[in-house]
């Protein structure tokens, strides 16, 4: 009696410890972070495109902790020489070579998520990069799937003001370089993502 007793307590502490532990990680391969420029050329004409960022990690732990890393060297906007002048002057990722994305999550949306069905949040973000910190509001959406992963997507693209990360400077010499009017540093981003349960 006292083993099987034992024996009980023993399966409920490491499920407990189990459920402690339970972590969410990103596949890099189903995400997508991206953002559009605006720019204005001298004849006043706008033309506005989207780029995005290659190399993406993250987790979402069971208390909610949501973080997301942004590698600023695999910026892609499908032009090379565009690329590097993101790095070399924008973002200048010899010295700021990430942007780190965190939040918490409640942790009773999470616990009355409900397969397959679409649950929106409002969710606040705290942005680190370039010796920064900004506070950030997102809409998101979270679709817990029936395998365990949870899917994470902006319902709204969120609004980065680049002249907050001291981006200004960099923003400038593009519009100098490439003979525009200017650029919009208002910057839309979105962000989906599928995080899978290990």
């Amino acid at each position: 009696m006292k083993t099987t007793f034992a024996t009980l307590l023993l399966s409920i502490a490491l499920l407990g410890s189990t459920q402690a532990s339970a972590q969410w990680t990103l596949d890099s391969n189903s995400a997508a972070l991206n953002f559009l420029s605006t720019k204005v050329l001298i004849n006043k004409q706008s033309i506005t495109e989207m780029s995005g960022f290659n190399t993406l990690s993250g987790t979402v732990s069971d208390d909610g902790e949501f973080m997301l890393t942004v590698q600023l060297e695999s910026v892609n906007t499908q032009v090379p020489i565009r690329d590097q002048r993101l790095r070399d002057w924008v973002f200048q990722v010899e010295k700021y070579s990430r942007v780190e994305i965190s939040g918490q999550i409640s942790k009773l949306e999470l616990k009355d998520l409900t397969i397959g069905k679409p649950k929106g949040v409002t969710q606040s973000l705290i942005l680190k990069t370039h010796g920064k910190v900004l506070t950030l509001k997102a809409e998101l959406q979270l679709v817990k799937s029936a395998d365990g992963a949870l899917h994470v997507s902006t319902l709204t693209p969120i609004l980065l003001d680049t002249r907050q990360l001291d981006m200004n400077l960099g923003i400038e010499k593009l519009i100098e370089v490439m003979g525009l009017a200017s650029i919009n540093q208002q910057i839309p981003i979105t962000f989906y993502g599928t995080f899978t349960e290990r």
